[in-house]
């Protein structure tokens, strides 16, 4: 901001409309009377190119017809500049009231003390039992609530109904049965599984399904876990899967074909993968089909994603107040369904069941199945840099570079060292 000097009665001037500048997030520990016009800064990361910036704006409107002292401001911006925007407002104490982020940025923003205590708010819990219990516990740090889930998503199985029939391989029913079918169906022109990423995300399912890990309960060791005698067995079957031919995606081999292309041009025949591959593989006319995860020896255990609503401290008792109410207002039905008409999976358990919502996305009965044992990924300060650190280090287990063993004992060696120097 330009300086200029300030004398006489421009001073005053200036001082007194500072004051009625309340509804700017750096103003936001001001007092603000109650009969004045609140306005609350919501920073987001909606999709416009999806609509979802349209339906915000519709619903804003309703919400702002509803309670007419309140205004809000809504600012897109990306995944990363989210995150560093709020560390670099940790600092200077300019943050928003309302942000929507991702599950992982709770854990984060909350070691910078910079989130407030929603758990804390006199009707968090009664507004936290009309979503998912699952989502909602990304949100919680020891026995804290520090935001509310905004929508959440998680992975099912889909499947190339062509090439299972003209292979006459089956769907599978079991963990082990998925692999076998990668397997049954890969030749010169399949690929039986694609895998786009080697983090949690896409191998966390696996391994939690057979039983194992990534970090200790407390998340005190990787150790133990993440190189457990489980988790190496699932990713040596990957890297049996690789080594034949019938697994592939970038991440493992930078020349492979991108799994939205892959499955627009008949490629491959099996993904693990989220509610934008229901969209993407009906705009390309893919004759497909979704179940929940195929249980292994320990059950379905998919993996959970999603974006939560949070609170910041930097906020005067007013812009709480109206930013609690818009947060209440975006987790209701009513919001959460039209947020499903653009691909927003709701946390709202009236929202899931809704006609219209699963007009939107016809496979939401079978996401909202998987949901009900989806397991969220650790929830701590480091974890992006631990996910980051699996994920190369199952990337040269899969390909051969190395010994699957070795690379996940490197792969636990090296968290470790993160979680120490946290400590």
């Amino acid at each position: 901001m330009s300086k200029y000097k300030i004398v006489g009665f421009i001073s005053i001037i200036l001082i007194l409309v500072t004051s009625v500048l309340t509804g700017c997030s750096s103003n936001s520990s001001k007092e603000v009377s109650s009969n004045e016009l609140v306005t609350i800064e919501f920073w987001h990361n909606y999709d416009a190119g999806s609509g979802q910036v349209d339906i915000l704006d519709k619903l804003i409107n309703e919400f702002e017809t509803e309670n007419k002292d309140i205004k809000v401001k809504h600012v897109y911006l990306e995944w990363e500049a989210l995150k560093n925007n709020v560390v670099t407002g940790a600092a200077t104490g300019s943050l928003p009231d309302v942000l929507r982020g991702d599950i992982a940025f709770v854990p984060q923003f909350q070691s910078l003390n910079v989130l407030e205590e929603m758990g804390a708010l006199s009707d968090y819990i009664d507004v936290a039992s009309e979503v998912l219990e699952a989502p909602n516990s990304t949100a919680k740090m020891g026995d804290k609530y520090y935001a509310i889930a905004a929508n959440t998503n998680t992975k099912i199985l889909f499947y190339n109904k062509s090439i299972l029939k003209k292979t006459t391989a089956q769907v599978p029913k079991t963990l082990d049965e998925v692999w076998d079918t990668a397997q049954k169906v890969s030749d010169s022109k399949t690929i039986g599984m694609v895998e786009p990423w080697t983090g949690i995300w896409n191998v966390g399912p696996y391994i939690w399904s057979e039983g194992g890990d990534v970090l200790a309960p407390d998340y005190s060791t990787a150790d133990g876990y993440i190189n457990s005698p489980v988790a190496v067995k699932v990713i040596q079957k990957l890297a049996d899967l690789y080594k034949e031919k019938a697994l592939a995606g970038p991440s493992m081999d930078p020349g492979a074909v991108g799994d939205s292309d892959g499955w627009a041009s008949g490629l491959y025949a099996l993904q693990l993968d989220g509610p934008w591959r229901e969209k993407s593989n009906i705009e390309a006319g893919v004759d497909y089909g979704a179940i929940p995860l195929p249980a292994g020896s320990k059950g379905s255990i998919s993996v959970l994603g999603g974006e939560d609503f949070m609170m910041f401290k930097t906020s005067d008792d007013a812009h709480k107040k109206a930013a609690w109410k818009f947060i209440k207002f975006m987790t209701g039905k009513h919001a959460q369904v039209e947020m499903a008409k653009v691909g927003q999976m709701p946390v709202n358990k009236e929202a899931l069941t809704d006609s219209e919502a699963i007009k939107a996305i016809p496979l939401l009965p079978v996401f909202s199945e998987a949901l009900q044992t989806a397991k969220a990924r650790p929830v701590t300060p480091k974890w992006s840099e631990m996910e980051n650190i699996i994920a190369t280090k199952v990337a040269e287990a899969i390909t051969g570079k190395k010994e699957v063993q070795k690379a996940l004992d490197e792969a636990a060696a090296e968290i470790d060292k993160l979680i120490k120097e946290s400590n």
